[in-house]
């Protein structure tokens, strides 16, 4: 749950707590001017009923005065809290349309309209107190949008941070406040252009040692076939081959890093196995049993998932005790098997660069196959998994 959903949650809380306080103090507040309202309306209705039938208008409306009632205008009832009938006429206690709550007393012929002037000020009191909690949820609505428009930036800045992550290394932020917000947008860009210079010496450096390496590399393997063939010179042949595989590996790790976005595209998986074998380049092409029990159909780059699978099946090669090994393809399923003692260390610990088992059967490469086939098999979303059973290793690629 994002930090603006907790936020927006706690002010949807407190504002329907607020407004069901609010409702409950107009309730309260409203049944109690009602209760002192109607305890002296109908004080005050008996003394009129006698005043009317025995006082003439003017003693009527001194009397009236004196109870603090005014004359009004016949109103209309929006709701009845009293209504009796009586001997000579009717006493009435209602809730007037404009808000008034009206006396209502006909004795015979004639009718008053009155209303105490008293309790308006125990009206305006409650009134008071609405207000007060109306002004508490527009101060707490007020909060909620500043406290929004504050965190707003962080929206921006993780962004920034996702392009940097997925490989846009150009990407700041562009936020400029001097809160701690901007503080962070400011720490932010620091440290991406650190990281991004960081990134780019790394793969100067791996393309200027790559490409420097492979001319005397080359003039080296030329140089050889010039030399009577002796111990010296396959040990020799043997170092620049070595070197000039690491140098390759190297390259495909930097061109892997370097890959924002994959050729995807839709092949079979007999396409697959045969660009894998085309790039190990079999010499004893019975070294390699092919099982293919499913010719599904994939999306994905068909150059580093070939490249991934040739790792897979040179590593098996390597660290086998007993050719041939086995290619197998299943329904969403690439393994490759080979017969060997179990592994000495976990099987993560293999998928980091630069490491090995130290018993494979040639002692050729740089521990760099896996950590490739781990990279590329994740580029694509797909699980790279291992299992041991009866001597034998599987490594799958599971889409």
């Amino acid at each position: 749950m994002s930090i603006f959903t907790k936020i927006t949650s706690l002010f949807l809380i407190s504002l329907t707590l607020m407004i069901g306080i609010g409702y409950q103090i107009d309730k309260i507040n409203t049944q109690k001017y009602e209760a002192l309202l109607l305890q002296k309306y109908l004080l005050d209705g008996r003394k009129i009923f006698t005043w009317m039938a025995v006082s003439s208008p003017e003693e009527l409306a001194g009397k009236l005065k004196a109870l603090n009632l005014i004359k009004m205008e016949p109103q209309r009832p929006k709701r009845f809290i009293v209504r009796q009938p009586h001997t000579f006429g009717l006493f009435e206690i209602f809730e007037a349309l404009n808000g008034d709550y009206v006396m209502h007393v006909r004795y015979i012929d004639e009718e008053l309209y009155l209303r105490d002037t008293t309790l308006d000020e125990a009206q305006k009191e409650g009134w008071i107190l609405s207000y007060l909690v109306l002004a508490d949820i527009a101060v707490l609505s007020i909060i909620f949008f500043i406290i929004l428009r504050m965190l707003s930036p962080l929206r921006a800045i993780a962004s920034s941070m996702r392009k940097f992550a997925k490989g846009d290394y150009r990407s700041r932020s562009d936020v400029r406040s001097r809160d701690e917000i901007g503080e962070v947008a400011k720490t932010y860009n620091e440290m991406a252009q650190t990281i991004e210079n960081l990134i780019r010496s790394r793969e100067e450096l791996l393309r200027d040692v790559g490409h420097e390496l492979r001319t005397p590399i080359s003039r080296g393997l030329f140089a050889l076939e010039n030399i009577e063939s002796s111990k010296s010179k396959e040990i020799i042949k043997r170092s620049f081959s070595e070197l000039d595989q690491l140098t390759q590996e190297l390259l495909d790790i930097e061109k892997l890093h370097a890959t924002d976005t994959l050729d995807i595209q839709t092949f079979s998986t007999q396409t697959l196995v045969l660009e894998a074998l085309s790039k190990l380049q079999l010499v004893d092409e019975s070294a390699i049993k092919i099982e293919l029990k499913s010719n599904f159909s994939l999306n994905g780059d068909l150059k580093y998932l070939s490249l991934a699978l040739k790792n897979l099946l040179d590593n098996a090669l390597k660290y086998t005790d007993q050719l041939p090994i086995t290619l197998e393809v299943t329904l969403n399923r690439i393994s490759v098997y080979n017969h060997g003692r179990p592994l000495k260390k976990e099987f993560e610990h293999l998928l980091s660069s630069f490491t090995r088992e130290e018993d494979s059967r040639t002692m050729q490469g740089f521990g760099l196959g896996l950590n490739i086939v781990s990279k590329i098999v994740n580029k694509h979303n797909f699980i790279l998994e291992h299992s041991y059973e009866a001597g034998f290793h599987r490594f799958s690629i599971s889409m």
